[in-house]
């Protein structure tokens, strides 16, 4: 057999296995524990620990200066964790959604609460505007009829539903919103409640918030998307 012949001879399944992690290793910097997280998020502190869980793992324990899976602690409050990942600075609230640290800051949406409290932004259905009011205690985006109509939505290939309230039992039906954009945040196919009430807001439910990262910090509440 010629050289040239034994050089395009096929590689065996276990050589070529080892040239794949060579290169993978050699991509990430020599060690493959050098991969960047994609997300981080505070589950707790103890003293001067914070316990963060990254890339949804078991949580570790870190120190300020100390570094974690390219995770870096940088302060640490009683409520917060300051972090850098890649470059990138993250603010991380006690027991908020990890957030992802792929999202710049165009991508992130923040919200900023109102005097009472209440969080209500600008929001597209479909394309068509709406005023919606944060409320993590409704499980779908909620909108009364006329909300519904006005937006154009089809009722007619809904489903039938109902809403126990205080005052009794409100017909309802069940829909799948086609897009939902809020900020710089679009999701597609998202489940929503129409029911044959007067509402001031229309919900941004958990159906959407469930879906995206979500750090409420005070009067002040951020949004990125989930990779």
């Amino acid at each position: 057999m010629s050289k040239s012949a034994r050089l395009l001879r096929p590689w065996s399944a276990a050589r070529a296995a080892r040239w794949v992690l060579a290169c993978t290793v050699f991509a990430l910097g020599g060690n493959p524990a050098f991969a960047a997280a994609a997300s981080v998020g505070l589950a707790g502190k103890f003293g001067d620990q914070a316990l963060l869980v990254i890339d949804g793992g078991a949580p570790r324990t870190l120190r300020i200066g100390q570094t974690v899976q390219g995770v870096k602690l940088l302060a640490l409050s009683d409520q917060q964790a300051t972090v850098e990942v890649s470059g990138q600075k993250m603010q991380l609230g006690l027991g908020a959604a990890p957030l992802s640290v792929g999202a710049t800051a165009a991508q992130r949406t923040v919200l900023f609460a109102r005097s009472n409290g209440q969080f209500v932004t600008e929001c597209r259905i479909n394309g068509e505007l709406l005023r919606m009011m944060v409320d993590t205690g409704a499980t779908r985006i909620t909108l009364s009829r006329e909300q519904a109509q006005r937006l154009g939505l089809n009722l007619q290939n809904g489903r039938a539903s109902a809403v126990n309230t205080a005052n009794g039992t409100i017909p309802a039906t069940l829909i799948d919103l086609d897009k939902v954009r809020v900020g710089h945040i679009e999701l597609h196919n998202v489940p929503a409640l129409v029911i044959n009430t007067p509402m001031p807001y229309a919900l941004l439910g958990m159906s959407f918030l469930q879906r995206v990262n979500m750090q409420h910090d005070g009067d002040r509440m951020t949004l990125s998307p989930r990779y």
